[in-house]
């Protein structure tokens, strides 16, 4: 099931829908060593007398272009253009695993270049691949905060390698952050806000209005492969439970479980009569609904991870009646009518790429890209790294212009909002409570974790 991050995180939280474990997440810290950041590498106190490495800009601009370097400029802007980074698993541990983070990326900003680019300057996007390893990662990342303005759309599960690095040069990373240690992280902004421990309820209390006896018998499979889903999931079941949810059933499959029979049989005799499935990457969902149906299992089934032309064509009549429920707009086109975003998103995707990866990751690229421009304007002329972290510290209303439900980046406060959708006669459509376009927002409150405090971002 190396499909593990295919999924979607609940409200935001990583929709894990794809694969792969994290290994190693920890030999980035060795890693830091290298180069640029040796300095850094010492177990010295804060006080010590010891003086960190500095992040100054190059005296060309990347790639030895010669372009000229404003005085006052931050490191990948020059007088024509702004370079930011970003890091995807591009070949492994399968190949196009997160392409589409740099195609939704790219194509973000080759529509707003198509306008004349940010106060007349090109954006330019310098996406690497991680190679499915930690210490790639940090290298990766330090070398790009070193020449470049920013990290930006960057999707890796590895992503937590980052942390030390962007903390240390305050380098702000506007990307949708898959490691737990990134969650909390002052310098990361997200257009789909993931806390891990701000959990909305929302969802949860109109599904116990509609279903009050199924939330008394629920059972969930999900996907047991990295920090992340473990997170993910727990917060689930704890925002669940604190609405009066009854959990009979839960396993957390391994990436090589692609037999569900055992788990079937067991919901069906414990009573099971809400089935969530977290994190299962489309082909595996599929399976699922076609080992229920010749089992003759007919519950509540809502699918987190399951919004793809593949998981129909590869379960056939046993998806008919799944509900799916996201936090993104019907991208593949089902929303072209109501929301004009869905058109412009599917129509820079292509000239992106020849061959355009609309797997959520490209949602993720395209708004985190949004996100960025639209601190990137009041970032100053040329554009600081200080600027753009007082721009985002400022932005606490985004809607993708509708691809994603409004939400706080600045606060990192998940939205409360969300969007149901069903299989009906081989089609995904959408259902009430969802209006006809956009998301409902209930206004449910949220599950905090112990401890929990609101984010505090520097300078604020």
């Amino acid at each position: 099931m190396l499909d593990l991050m295919r999924s979607t995180p609940r409200r935001g939280a990583y929709r894990p829908g794809r694969r792969g474990r994290v290994r190693g997440g920890s030999a980035a810290v060795g890693v830091l060593c290298l180069g640029l950041l040796a300095a850094a590498c010492s177990s010295t106190s804060p006080s010590s007398s010891q003086t960190k490495p500095t992040f100054s800009s190059p005296s060309t601009a990347p790639g030895g272009t010669g372009e000229t370097i404003p005085a006052g400029a931050s490191p990948g802007v020059t007088d024509t253009s702004i370079t930011v980074g970003q890091v995807d698993e591009l070949t492994s541990p399968i190949p196009g695993l997160f392409k589409g983070a740099e195609d939704g990326t790219k194509a973000y900003f080759d529509y707003v270049n198509s306008q004349g680019g940010v106060n007349g300057r090109m954006l330019k996007l310098d996406a690497q691949d991680s190679g499915f390893q930690s210490g790639q990662v940090a290298s990766i990342t330090a070398t790009q905060v070193r020449n470049e303005f920013a990290l930006v759309g960057g999707f890796s599960l590895l992503d937590g390698a980052e942390k030390p690095i962007i903390d240390l040069s305050r380098t702000p990373a506007v990307e949708f952050s898959l490691d737990p240690s990134m969650f909390t992280d002052p310098l990361v902004y997200s257009a789909l806000p993931n806390p891990g421990n701000h959990y909305p309820l929302g969802f949860f209390k109109w599904l116990k209005q509609k279903y009050p006896q199924a939330v008394r018998k629920v059972g969930i499979i999900w996907e047991n492969a990295t920090a992340t889903t473990k997170t993910s999931e727990s917060a689930f079941e704890n925002a669940m439970k604190s609405v009066g949810y009854q959990i009979v059933y839960d396993h957390g499959v391994g990436p090589f479980d692609t037999n569900f029979l055992t788990d079937i049989v067991a919901m069906k005799n414990d009573g099971v009569k809400l089935v969530f499935n977290l994190e299962l990457p489309d082909n595996y969902a599929a399976k699922l609904a076609q080992q229920m149906q010749q089992q003759n299992f007919q519950p509540v089934h809502i699918e987190g991870a399951a919004y793809s032309s593949q998981f129909l064509k590869l379960a056939g009549s046993s998806a008919n009646g799944i509900y799916i429920e996201q936090a993104y707009a019907l991208y593949l086109g089902q929303d072209a009518s109501s929301t004009p975003a869905v058109d412009l998103f599917n129509k820079w995707m292509h000239k992106a790429s020849s061959n355009p990866n609309f797997e959520i990751e490209s949602i993720y690229g395209w708004t985190s890209a949004e996100l960025f421009v639209q601190a990137l304007r009041n970032a100053g002329n040329p554009p600081t790294r200080a600027g753009l972290v007082s721009a985002l510290n400022k932005i606490t209303f985004l809607t993708g212009d509708g691809l994603v439900p409004p939400s706080d980046p600045a606060a990192a406060i998940a939205s409360p909002c969300f969007l149901l959708a069903q299989v009906q006669h081989g089609k995904i459509v959408r259902v009430p409570p969802s209006p006809p376009s956009g998301f409902y927002c209930a206004q449910g409150g949220y599950w905090d974790s112990p401890g929990y405090t609101p984010m505090v971002r520097p300078g604020t």
